[in-house]
C-alpha cells in the first residue's frame, strides 16, 4: 500500500507540475498557449460590509505583469444558477485595447468603464484589471517529491512551506446585487462557475507569414503571406506563392490568393495560376508573361509550424496530391499564436481538472474538461476518472477510507465543478460548506481561505497540508484584491 501510494502521489506531482503553474493556472495545453483566455480562480463569497451584494472575482492570465491585457478577442463569462432553477450569464468583453471593460447580463444587469477602477453599473458594480495573484501553495516542495520517496508524502512538505505563486494576475470583480440573482432573497443558494469563449484571432494569424517547404523534399517551397480583411470585419486573406517544378522539371511559379476558413484552420485558394514567357531584366516585359489556371490548393495548418499543401490541377503537368509543410523563416517581430476558437478554459472549484483529470495516466482529457461548456455533460465524461484517480490518491497518507466521503461519492459532488453558496448567510469563511451539510458558512470561497490543505485534507485524509499560508495584503472593501506587486 504504501508502495503504491508512494508512485500514485509521484503522478499527482507530475500533474501539478508538468507546467510551471497549478490550480488552475495553465492547467491544460490549449489555456497554456492562451494566456489571456487562461482563467486561474473563480472566488464567491458575500460582501463583509454589505451583505446584500455577492461578490464574483475571477482571475485570469498566470504570472500577469502591468502590461498584461484583458483580450477583445475573448469573452470572460460568469454562469449562476439559483436553487429554483433561474439562470443568469454575466458576459464581459474588453475593448480600446484592453484599457476598458464592459460586463453585461440578463434583467438589465450591466456595468463599464475603465480598467483599474470600481465602476458603478445597473445591479452591479464592476473592477477589472491587475491585481495581486490571491492563490497560494508550496509548488516546490511538490516539485522537490520527484526525487527518491523516503518518507510517507505528509512528511515532504516544508513547514512552514513558501509560496509559489508570489505574482500578479488580471481579474475581473463583480458586486452584485444579489436581489437579482435570488428572486428577492426566495432562492438563495446559487451554483457559479465560469469560462473563456475565445470568439476571434485564432487560427490562422499574420504569426503565419513566411516561407515554408516539405522537409522531406527540401528544394522547394511556398511563400505564405497573410493579409488584412477585403472588407471590415471580413476573414483574413492569404496571398500564396509556390516555387515548384513541373512534372517536365521545368520551373513554374504558381500564385493566387484567398480567405481563411470561418474555423481559422485553413485557406482555399481558387483562383491559382502558373504564370511562363517571362525573361531576366533588361529583357523582361510583362506583355510576354502568359498565365493559366492552375486550380485550387487548400493550405491547412494544425500549429505556428507545421501544415498541409493539398491541390487539383486542371493542368496536366501538375496533377493532384498533398505536400507537408515546415515553417522554414518567420517574419522579425512578428511571434505567432496558433489559438483555438470556442470555450478555452471553465472552472468553479479550485484545482479539478489539475489534481483528478489524468492523474494515473494520459488520457487527453485536460482541454476536453476545460472545453466542456454543459454541466449536465460533466458526469458522463469525468466522473468515472474521477473516481478512480480519487481512489488512489485516498492512499496518499497510508490510510485508506479517512477521506471526506468515500472516493464514489466524492466524485459525484467534485464533478459538478460550481461553486456553491448560500448568499443568505453572511459568514463566508469555510469551504465546501454547503457541500458538507454546514449550515453556518455561506460556502463559495474567500480569497484567504486555504482551499489547498482543505482539498488535501478531503481527498486524501485529515492533517495533509502544504503548511503555506496567504501573504495577500487584501483591501477590507470592493475589489478586495491586493495591489499588484
Amino acid at each position: 500500500m504504501h508502495k503504491l501510494a508512494s508512485l500514485v502521489f509521484a503522478a499527482l506531482i507530475a500533474a501539478f507540475a508538468a507546467s510551471p503553474r497549478a490550480a488552475d493556472h495553465r492547467d491544460s495545453p490549449l489555456a497554456t498557449g492562451d494566456p489571456a483566455a487562461d482563467l486561474n480562480d473563480v472566488y464567491l463569497f458575500v460582501n463583509p460590509n454589505n451583505a446584500a451584494e455577492t461578490i464574483i472575482a475571477n482571475t485570469y492570465f498566470p504570472s500577469a505583469t502591468l502590461n498584461s491585457r484583458f483580450s477583445d478577442a475573448v469573452e470572460y463569462r460568469t454562469f449562476i444558477e439559483n436553487n429554483a432553477g433561474g439562470s443568469f450569464t454575466i458576459t464581459c468583453r474588453s475593448t480600446n485595447q484592453g484599457t476598458t471593460m464592459t460586463c453585461t447580463g440578463p434583467g438589465g444587469l450591466s456595468a463599464s468603464g475603465l480598467i483599474n477602477r470600481t465602476n458603478s453599473g445597473t445591479g452591479m458594480r464592476l473592477w477589472a484589471g491587475v491585481r495581486d495573484d490571491p492563490f497560494f501553495f508550496d509548488l516546490d516542495a511538490f516539485n522537490a517529491t520527484r526525487g527518491p520517496p523516503p518518507a510517507p508524502p505528509g512528511n515532504r512538505f516544508r513547514n512552514p512551506g513558501v509560496n509559489f505563486f508570489v505574482g500578479n494576475t488580471l481579474t475581473i470583480t463583480l458586486a452584485i446585487e444579489s436581489n437579482r440573482l435570488t428572486n428577492n432573497g426566495a432562492s438563495p443558494r446559487l451554483r457559479v462557475w465560469s469560462s473563456t469563449n475565445r470568439i476571434g484571432e485564432f487560427g490562422i494569424q499574420n504569426g503565419i507569414s513566411g516561407s515554408w517547404y516539405d522537409a522531406a523534399n527540401p528544394g522547394f517551397g511556398a511563400h505564405i503571406e497573410v493579409l488584412a480583411p477585403s472588407t471590415t470585419g471580413g476573414p483574413n486573406r492569404v496571398a500564396f506563392a509556390w516555387y515548384v517544378y513541373s512534372r517536365q522539371g521545368q520551373q513554374r511559379w504558381i500564385v493566387g490568393d484567398g480567405v481563411v476558413a470561418a474555423n481559422g484552420l485553413s485557406a482555399t485558394i481558387s483562383n491559382a495560376i502558373v504564370t511562363t514567357g517571362g525573361m531576366f531584366p533588361p529583357n523582361f516585359q510583362s506583355s510576354q508573361v502568359t498565365s493559366r489556371p492552375f486550380g485550387t490548393i487548400t493550405l491547412s495548418f494544425t500549429g505556428c509550424n507545421a501544415g498541409t499543401m493539398a491541390f487539383t490541377s486542371t493542368d496536366s503537368e501538375f496533377g493532384s496530391g498533398t505536400v507537408n509543410l515546415t515553417r522554414l523563416t518567420q517574419v522579425l517581430n512578428v511571434p505567432c499564436a496558433f489559438l483555438s476558437s470556442g470555450q478555452i478554459d471553465r472552472n468553479g472549484r479550485p484545482a479539478i481538472n489539475p489534481a483528478l483529470i489524468d492523474v494515473l495516466a494520459s488520457t487527453g482529457k485536460k482541454d476536453q474538461y476545460n472545453r466542456a461548456g454543459d454541466p449536465a455533460q460533466w458526469a458522463s465524461l469525468f466522473q468515472a476518472e474521477m473516481q478512480a484517480n480519487l481512489t488512489a490518491l485516498d492512499t496518499l497518507d497510508g490510510i485508506t477510507g479517512n477521506s471526506l466521503l468515500p472516493p464514489a461519492t466524492l466524485a459525484g459532488v467534485l464533478v459538478d465543478d460550481r461553486l456553491l453558496i448560500d448568499v443568505s448567510r453572511p459568514q463566508c469563511d469555510a469551504y465546501l460548506a454547503i457541500e458538507v451539510g454546514n449550515a453556518t458558512f455561506c460556502g463559495g470561497r474567500t480569497l484567504a481561505r486555504d482551499v489547498i490543505d482543505d482539498s488535501l485534507g478531503a481527498i486524501v485524509g485529515p492533517g495533509v497540508r502544504d503548511n503555506v499560508g496567504n501573504d495577500s495584503t487584501f483591501l477590507t472593501d470592493f475589489p478586495f484584491l491586493g495591489p499588484a506587486n
